[in-house]
């Protein structure tokens, strides 16, 4: 038996503090209910009654699987409407896991093509509606449909490549040219292009998101007339369940309410009865609710790290997010970017623990492009980062050397006609943390180069604005971040490859995009010790130009209360984090 994948969302991440949401779905109060956020639960549930899970995240947009573009979108999805398999923590194993969840076992395959489902018996939504293999081609089919355009439909092709699955989206096929078939009403046929490695199918599959089923009925119902939109998903009462849990309260922008399904076919690994999920976008506002007792879990960065360094219930999150300064290395309003040389005395001359632990306190300072998280081996748990081929061509200690940025900042200086070189750096308003990462890096770069030969200016501009910035070339350097896969390090690489569509650097070589291809659908697919050599050559052409500045992954702290029992001993795993909804809750 094998299969492969995983889902591989790289998103563009725009805030610096995490948010820690939960999910699920079903009938209550409607979302545009006009209601003040009720009061805060005076007593805790008695121990004899149901586990109440609190938590706080950001606003949910919508439960669509096919269009939602956020990660607290994608994490409320995967909990409402399940998958063909999901991702769990095994405690006495102490790794993550694929699991059937539709799918009554993990998938077949004879080639690494072909791959075959079965659909479990009983799976149902809510409503008694069955769920067959013919309801999940009708998923996929709608994913991919050309008109809806949906915006998650990439998954099918640059996850996995399935069978003309891009072709049928640009409307240059027929569906039945797909590689998607239901054999019958228990079994999906699934066949790619190209053989693939078994983690990048079995990850594409689970744990919710684009690859969840819709409510076929539902879906159709709130279909307009030209079939170019729905509004599945949008409303309470259109938001279907498949799941764990179903959401019985959504008023918008305050709170969400999800209560565990009778019947849920992993009742018995996700523990909580019912996830309260407030809508709260300040940390501080957070932490305050936190240490009143109205959530049991908060993330603590900067000067509130100071209160809790010695708090017993402090556990560290483990990110798979490298933050860092872009450089626009095609500027030609600024020309001297261009220069390798000065990229290279920017890389090197910056003491990334000033901002990772001066400013942020908790954060790991990664003079790297691929963070601590990524593995290259799923079945033994092994991690890139511990590989001899990454720790090859790691700069030494947090890459910080002065002396050898300052060779490099000569070589430009002398190439700008030893004139003084003028650089402007972008951050994010409102954010003072932020803020105060570019006033170190002013200070730290004029003071190992000099004043008289340095001028760093700063800029700050709202998220969104910065990032068209930085698509549109019009900036010098900007703070920003990539988001990778747990499972797959060298999908993720394909926000450096040429044809990003959203690019926020001017990278661009011809050899980096064949290795990328030859990693993700070529002839390293299936040979582990040449694709992980493959991916240390690629994060050694990054180094080597310098399309950002990496300083570090926010490894955040987290305090839970006494009442959650963490399954994991406080240890970070990847993709489920601390496996919050496995944890038993004790009142």
């Amino acid at each position: 038996m094998k299969t492969s994948k995983k889902l591989l969302l790289l998103v563009l991440v725009v805030a610096m503090t995490m948010s820690i949401f939960a999910t699920g779905c079903g009938k209550g109060k409607d979302v545009n209910d006009e209601q003040e956020e009720p009061a805060a639960t005076e007593e805790k549930p008695e121990s004899t009654g149901p586990k109440v899970l609190r938590l706080a995240g950001m606003p949910a947009t919508t439960f669509n699987p096919h269009t939602s573009d956020s990660a607290e979108d994608s994490e409320l999805i995967s909990y409402i409407y399940g998958a063909l398999l999901d991702l769990v923590y095994n405690p006495d194993e102490d790794k993550v896991e694929f699991i059937p969840y539709h799918a009554e076992a993990l998938p077949e395959t004879e080639d690494n093509i072909v791959w075959t489902f079965k659909i479990r018996d009983g799976v149902q939504w809510t409503d008694g509606t069955p769920i067959t293999a013919e309801d999940y081609e009708y998923s996929f089919k709608m994913l991919l449909d050309k008109n809806l355009a949906n915006r998650n439909a990439f998954v099918l092709w640059d996850n996995i490549p399935v069978v003309n699955a891009e072709e049928y989206f640009k409307g240059e096929v027929e569906w039945e040219e797909v590689g998607i078939k239901a054999l019958d009403e228990k079994t999906l046929e699934i066949t790619l292009n190209t053989a693939m490695p078994e983690i990048d199918v079995l990850s594409t599959f689970a744990g919710g998101g684009a690859t969840s089923p819709v409510h076929k009925e539902l879906y159709e119902a709130g279909m307009n007339e030209d079939r170019t939109e729905t509004d599945y998903a949008t409303k309470l009462e259109n938001v279907p369940s498949c799941g764990t849990y179903k959401l019985t309260e959504w008023i918008r922008d305050q709170h969400r309410v999800f209560e565990k399904n009778e019947d849920a076919i992993l009742g018995d690994i996700y523990k909580p009865d019912k996830i309260e999920s407030k809508v709260i976008t300040e940390s501080a506002t957070r932490l305050q609710l936190f240490e009143n007792g109205e959530l049991d879990t908060a993330v603590v960065s900067g000067s509130e790290y100071d209160k809790y360094q010695e708090d017993p219930r402090v556990v560290f999150q483990e990110r798979n997010t490298v933050w860092g300064f872009f450089i626009n290395s095609e500027s030609e309003k600024n020309p001297i970017l261009q220069n390798n040389d000065l990229r290279k005395a920017l890389f090197y001359g910056i003491d990334r623990d000033k901002i990772s632990k001066g400013v942020f306190k908790v954060y790991e300072s990664t003079p790297y492009y691929i963070s601590s998280i990524p593995m290259v081996d799923y079945e033994n748990g092994k991690k890139y980062r511990d590989t001899e081929e990454a720790k090859a061509i790691r700069p030494e200690g947090s890459g910080f050397d002065p002396e050898l940025a300052k060779e490099y900042f000569e070589k430009a200086y002398e190439a700008n006609g030893n004139k003084k070189i003028e650089i402007e750096i972008i951050y994010f308003e409102a954010q003072e943390t932020m803020k105060r990462m570019t006033e170190v890096a002013e200070e730290e770069y004029e003071n190992l180069f000099g004043q008289d030969k340095l001028d760093i200016k700063l800029r700050a501009m709202p998220p969104q604005a910065a990032y068209d910035a930085y698509r549109d070339g019009d900036f010098d350097m900007g703070i920003g971040a990539y988001t990778q896969s747990a499972f797959n390090p060298w999908g993720s690489m394909f926000v450096w490859t040429t044809d990003f569509p959203n690019k926020s650097h001017r990278f661009a070589s011809e050899e980096f995009d064949e290795l990328y291809q030859r990693t993700t659908q070529g002839d390293l697919l299936l040979d582990p010790k040449g694709r992980i050599e493959a991916l240390a050559e690629m994060e050694a052409m990054l180094i080597d130009y310098v399309p950002q500045i990496p300083i570090f992954q926010n490894n955040n702290a987290q305090v839970f209360a006494d009442r959650i029992k963490i399954l994991t001993n406080g240890k970070y795993m990847p993709a489920v984090g601390f496996a919050i909804l496995q944890a038993d809750i004790v009142d």
